[in-house]
């Protein structure tokens, strides 16, 4: 393959949604040295870089470029390795590309569920734990490079510093009830929110099929989607990375409100984190 043709996938590997191609590539046969790896360090506020704003304005991963093209999100960088790919996943007719969609909404946003707390016990551990130490990392970044921005990004990461500054002195400082209240609310529907997709959507693709996947016997292009949310998501409650369902499904149900789930959640779960994309591209 040539260097002009060769994709270029920026990704970094604590990125939940960079997941989403690099399980592409690992099921549908494509050769890792065929790709250009690309590390953005998100906790270091790299992706807010100008030389990397100029790639992608919106400055996430993942983002892949071939050629003189480029594609800045997971929906779009997906479909395009899936269709380069030596041996893409089949396309089961029950199964619709707008569970995609479903998966991506803001109202049960991964990264929001790790930042935003639900509770005082939880603004501690955020406090004292990744939360607060990837957004000071990401505030250090912001607070240079929108100083030093070209015009043409300047507002944009303005925008940003001040979201993530609101946030970090959430746990940095003492806030007043009144703010904890809205915070923690936020939080809270967060995670009712993501209850309601799994017990809704989630399960409903998967009983379509026999299973256990949501295209069948083996896994399609919107079960990269869920799965990548899904490890995300449990991951998010305190279960440790790749905890059998066991374990992690109890924790799930508490966080999303304590309902029961149905037992095709379980087996999807445990069907996955035995997989070996799973297990290579760890997962969490």
């Amino acid at each position: 393959m040539s260097s002009d043709s060769k994709p270029k996938l920026y990704e970094f590997a604590g990125s939940c949604w960079a997941n989403v191609p690099k399980l592409a590539i690992a099921e549908a046969g494509y050769p890792t040295d065929d790709i250009e790896w690309v590390s953005i360090n998100l906790a270091e506020g790299a992706n807010f870089n100008p030389d990397f704003l100029k790639i992608n304005p919106q400055g996430t991963v993942p983002t892949l470029v071939i050629g003189d093209q480029t594609w800045t999100d997971s929906t779009s960088v997906t479909s395009e390795i899936i269709k380069r790919a030596p041996h893409p996943p089949r396309v089961s007719a029950h199964t619709s590309t707008s569970i995609i969609e479903e998966i991506h909404a803001a109202a049960h946003d991964p990264n929001a569920t790790l930042l935003i707390a639900t509770d005082e016990e939880d603004r501690r551990a955020k406090a004292n734990g990744l939360p607060k130490g990837f957004l000071e990392g990401r505030q250090k970044a912001l607070d240079k490079y929108a100083a030093e921005a070209p015009e043409e990004f300047k507002a944009f990461l303005q925008r940003k510093q001040q979201e993530n500054k609101q946030l970090l002195d959430f746990y940095v400082t003492e806030p007043d009830a009144q703010l904890k209240a809205k915070i923690y609310e936020q939080g809270q529907q967060l995670w009712t929110s993501a209850g309601i997709a799994i017990r809704g959507v989630i399960t409903q693709a998967l009983k379509k099929n026999d299973g256990p996947f949501a295209a069948g016997e083996t896994p399609s292009e919107v079960d990269f989607h869920i799965i990548t949310w899904l490890a995300r998501t449990i991951t998010n409650t305190g279960a440790e990375p790749g905890s059998p369902s066991s374990v992690a499904i109890p924790k799930l149900q508490q966080k999303t409100g304590g309902h029961g789930f149905d037992p095709v959640i379980a087996k999807y779960w445990d069907t996955w984190i035995d997989r070996e994309s799973f297990k290579t591209n760890k997962l969490h």
